[in-house]
């Protein structure tokens, strides 16, 4: 569907459904930030509010176009100053709501000058550059000062903010993704791997990526020096679950685990997984479900742009690591912060983290703190509703 016609569409079904109701814009860019919005779109009371929920990209919009989170879903207008406008009083929008980072400046703009209550939820600014160079520093004012309200998950992040607006404007809230993670977890009943996985001490590497390789393949290197034989004299398996399963990026690992001496089995072979100790999971989405199977998680992406997700393993009071590069979450910080998960630089770091899977007393007084850690946690989604629409 092209995005005009998707507009008619989420026209037809306000019509039918809004009439006396507030509309109410979500946007979400993809994926990620759609998971982000989910429970928080759960609270929206859907008698007093109409949802409509906007996507950027043909992917998720093919996805969830029927979703029971929205009253209609659409395509965002791209950041024309008559696309916006047109669009903001087709739907007589009275609350523009986006998540994370994905602003459009025109469409904040527009949306303040008729009036639009403009909110930003999760709010993440974590680099220094955001706001100590002049010049983007500036630029950001500009953009941030078109929000009523910025709604973030930390005192360190409020405090980040503050140096590009008034501290009446923000207020923290806790991240909603720990509440969606806490509910997909208490749905997790289904199965996916044999129970050997979870008795024995299993290591998952979730969603790794080639700038991880080099540190991992090392470390296993080392530390199983006899190969499988060693997996098995441990008694430890191993899930890997990479950020692509493309051929190209599978033959890559299956290359590593060849050299290390470790037979693999591919997640679509089920006839294998009982008698596998080293598992690749070449099927999406299974990553969050799968850490109720592991003691240890190494996040990927930690040595490139910047760590994935870490609450999914934390959920599950897992040991956590990841590389460097972790700045960008939140909670990795907090968990940094608070002993909760280790910094791998490089193979040697590595293979101390994966010494601790033989320590049982580490690993349940790690994971009998990761629980107080996350019992100390906000549930946002609530806290998110009420700074909204408060007022109303």
């Amino acid at each position: 569907m092209n995005q005009k016609s998707t507009w008619l569409l989420a026209g037809e079904r306000r019509k039918k459904n809004g009439e006396g109701k507030q509309v109410v814009l979500f946007h979400a860019a993809s994926t990620g930030e759609f998971e982000q919005l989910k429970p928080i779109l759960k609270k929206v009371n859907r008698s007093r509010y109409f949802i409509l929920l906007t996507f950027f990209s043909p992917t998720i919009f093919t996805i969830e176009k029927d979703t029971t989170f929205a009253d209609a879903v659409c395509y965002h207008p791209f950041d024309f100053p008559w696309s916006a406008k047109m669009f903001l009083r087709k739907f007589d929008i009275q609350y523009y709501i986006i998540t994370r980072n994905d602003i459009w400046p025109t469409h904040l703009f527009i949306a303040q000058k008729l009036g639009i209550n403009t909110v930003l939820v999760n709010a993440n600014l974590y680099r220094d550059k955001h706001y100590n160079s002049w010049l983007i520093g500036k630029c950001l004012k500009q953009v941030f000062s078109q929000f009523n309200l910025i709604l973030t998950g930390s005192e360190r992040l409020k405090n980040n903010l503050l140096n590009l607006v008034p501290s009446e404007k923000i207020q923290v809230t806790g991240d909603s993704r720990l509440d969606g993670v806490i509910e997909q977890k208490a749905e997790n009943k289904n199965p996916l791997l044999p129970e050997c996985f979870a008795s024995s001490r299993t290591l998952i590497l979730g969603s790794i990526i080639p700038s991880d390789y080099p540190v991992i393949f090392d470390g296993f290197a080392k530390f199983y020096s006899e190969g499988n034989q060693s997996l098995v004299d441990k008694d430890h398996r191993l899930i890997i679950v990479p950020h692509e399963i493309n051929k190209s990026e599978l033959l890559i690992i299956e290359n590593k685990l060849a050299e290390i001496g470790f037979p693999w089995a591919y997640y679509s072979e089920k006839e294998k997984l009982q008698n596998s100790r080293v598992i690749i999971i070449n099927k999406i989405g299974l990553l969050a479900n799968l850490y109720k199977y592991s003691d240890a998680a190494y996040v990927g992406a930690g040595f490139g742009a910047g760590v994935h997700s870490i609450i999914e393993p934390a959920v599950y009071k897992n040991m956590v690591s990841f590389g460097p590069n972790y700045q960008i979450v939140d909670m990795a910080v907090s968990l940094v912060k608070n002993k909760l998960a280790a910094v791998i630089n490089n193979s040697d770091d590595f293979v101390q983290f994966l010494i601790l899977l033989d320590n049982t007393s580490k690993l349940k007084i790690i994971s009998k703190k990761m629980v107080d850690f996350l019992t100390g946690q906000k549930l946002a989604s609530d806290a998110i509703i009420e700074a909204i629409f408060t007022h109303d």
